[in-house]
């Protein structure tokens, strides 16, 4: 996988369902490579899977997660991590990146929600990165999110990531 993700070069583009059928008419040389969040698309099938497996059989893919909630007091959907492995796999897909966030403890948030910068939050957070690439057999690569205020914060963001 990794021959595959060092491939990934150049201007990318975001996969989204309502570019589907123009991009298939786009010569291939105008984008290196494409970025899907994986949440929407790895329950798809039919028609549109079909449209998404012709994208994924001629371009490098990427994929940016929204909902994994690394830094969730809850516990981390080890059967989401599961389902994102085989699609990853599927599509040949060597590399994902998830938002250093929470977006749900007992239900979505639909938001990402920075966690706190302390030396605790580090080791959880740490804890659970090694946990999903364990599951996912590649690696987890981790953006930070923007954020407002930081109420509590104890490390700067620097020293936190």
């Amino acid at each position: 996988m990794s021959t595959m993700l060092s491939s990934v070069k150049g201007a990318g583009l975001g996969l989204r369902r309502d570019l589907v059928g123009e991009l298939q008419t786009t010569p291939k040389a105008n984008i290196d490579f494409m970025e899907v969040a994986p949440e929407n698309w790895m329950e798809i099938g039919g028609h549109l899977g079909r449209q998404f497996r012709y994208f994924t059989d001629r371009y490098p893919m990427l994929c940016h997660g929204l909902s994994l909630s690394i830094g969730s007091p809850a516990p981390l959907d080890e059967h989401f991590i599961v389902r994102l492995k085989k699609f990853l796999d599927k599509h040949r897909i060597a590399a994902y990146s998830e938002h250093l966030s929470y977006c749900g403890d007992a239900g979505h948030l639909y938001d990402l929600i920075p966690i706190p910068f302390t030396e605790d939050a580090v080791a959880y957070v740490a804890e659970r990165i090694q946990r999903v690439q364990t599951i996912l057999e590649r690696p987890l690569i981790i953006e930070n999110v923007s954020y407002y205020a930081a109420p509590g914060q104890v490390l700067s963001e620097i020293d936190f990531v």
